[in-house]
């Protein structure tokens, strides 16, 4: 069904395929992306505090926006525009010592120009952020429902690199030299402009927040995050890990749940040098991705990958070396990843070749999760990027189910807690959730 969306008076038709976004660094990609029931949270849970009319249940108390200090010089937390960084803290109203922290996503910028046209939307300032908001609980009930009632922080995204990068002072919009993808500035609007690129002091200083704030006494925690948000939980799951063994004597249970966050290391249909893979070398370089303690990334698996370590960005390459368990989410016909990796429709025999042998591929490059015991996943074919998680099943169970039935070790781990719709595209047509695109 074709979606229309306005934003600042303009009609934007939504079609197909082509509801995705390529990086929603500009209104219209961040209208379409909307649209396709993404908000940037690429399939998080449903906002449980809303009825359907958009206002807030009985019960629920919004939570206000909370801006974090700038007072430590270079250092202190900035959006890309260098407004400061916050989120939405809900405490529990019962005393829970469950704990989720759940991570925005919203693509990534691939050059100077499209953080600088990002940095004036809001994925790169807080100046646009609403004063309240709310946070979905990622801890699961043994019967398969989720927690209504945990403490809950939602952290939104403001700095384009799924909070990985640093530098200490600001970094000029350049007209980019190299890169072979469309990516040109106004000259004369980004004049002396700059960008502030502080991903991982933006999650280090809300964790900080947190551990003032209760998080000490925490006895289950759950880090979870939809799209670039799944992928800063494969990235930085286990860096508050660390700290929750240190500073949280009573957790019990420290697990993860990316939901569609595995984005492929894959040629572009074209096999130009406009793919993925690429851009994200561009960002791992741009934003001064590291291994050490100002750094994202895992030091360990800049040890397997010392000639390329923009590999330790990307989920496939650098999950292996992930200690803490984890169960994800994803479609192994993803609708961003055929969007904006595979980079084109289904319209001909050719193009649909090619989206199957992606859904392949995907297997291929996730086949290493079954083999790590503590681990699970459900993988549907949905082709589906917001995916309706609870109303997808595989094997007489949906997708929340099967996360219970790990967490609560009902199941093995490993293979026997990976869940794969076997099936082609959208469950060989049997699958008609609206949330996954038509096929063929």
């Amino acid at each position: 069904k074709n979606m229309v969306l306005r934003i600042k008076g303009v009609a934007l038709v939504v079609v197909g395929w082509a509801a995705v976004a390529t990086s929603c660094n500009t209104e219209a990609e961040l209208a379409a992306d909307l649209s396709n029931s993404h908000d940037g949270q690429g399939g998080l849970p449903e906002k449980q505090w809303l009825n359907e009319d958009g206002s807030w249940k009985e019960g629920w108390v919004p939570a206000p926006l909370h801006l974090l200090p700038q007072d430590a010089g270079d250092e202190s937390p900035a959006c890309l525009d260098g407004s400061p960084y916050g989120f939405y803290f809900s405490p529990s109203k019962t005393g829970s010592k469950r704990w989720t922290v759940s991570i925005s996503g919203g693509g990534w910028c691939y050059s100077e120009c499209e953080c600088y046209t990002r940095s004036k939307m809001a994925l790169g300032t807080s100046t646009l952020w609403k004063q309240e908001g709310g946070c979905n609980c990622m801890n699961v009930n043994a019967n398969g429902t989720l927690d209504e009632d945990c403490n809950c922080l939602y952290m939104p995204y403001g700095d384009g690199a799924s909070f990985s990068g640093f530098r200490e002072k600001p970094w000029p919009v350049v007209q980019p030299e190299t890169p072979p993808w469309p990516t040109t500035c106004n000259s004369t609007e980004i004049k002396d402009k700059v960008l502030y690129f502080r991903g991982i002091k933006n999650f280090d200083a809300t964790m900080d927040f947190l551990f003032e704030n209760g998080l000490k006494d925490a006895e289950e925690f759950v880090l979870t995050g939809g799209s670039a948000g799944g992928l800063s939980t494969f990235l930085h799951t286990d860096r508050i890990r660390a700290r929750l063994e240190k500073e949280a004597p009573a957790v019990k249970r420290i697990t993860a749940a990316p939901v569609v966050g595995y984005f492929l290391d894959h040629a572009n249909f074209a096999h130009d040098a406009a793919n993925y893979t690429n851009k994200m070398k561009w960002i791992y370089n741009m934003q001064n991705l590291t291994f050490g303690p100002d750094g994202g990334l895992k030091p360990e698996c800049q040890a397997a990958f010392p000639d390329d370590p923009h590999y330790c960005f990307m989920s496939p390459h650098m999950q292996q070396f992930i200690e803490t368990p984890f169960f994800m989410f994803n479609s192994k016909y993803d609708a961003w990843q055929l969007g904006n990796e595979l980079q084109t429709p289904w319209t001909n025999a050719t193009e649909r070749a090619a989206v199957l042998q992606y859904g392949v591929d995907f297997m291929n490059q996730f086949n290493p999760v079954r083999s790590e015991s503590n681990n699970g996943a459900m993988i549907t074919s949905c082709i589906c990027h917001g995916c309706n998680w609870p109303g997808l099943m595989v094997e007489g169970q949906n997708s929340y189910q099967h996360y219970a039935d790990w967490f609560f070790g009902k199941t093995a781990g490993g293979n026997a807690s990976v869940h794969v719709d076997t099936r082609g595209p959208n469950g060989d047509g049997a699958i008609t959730d609206p949330r996954c695109s038509k096929w063929p």
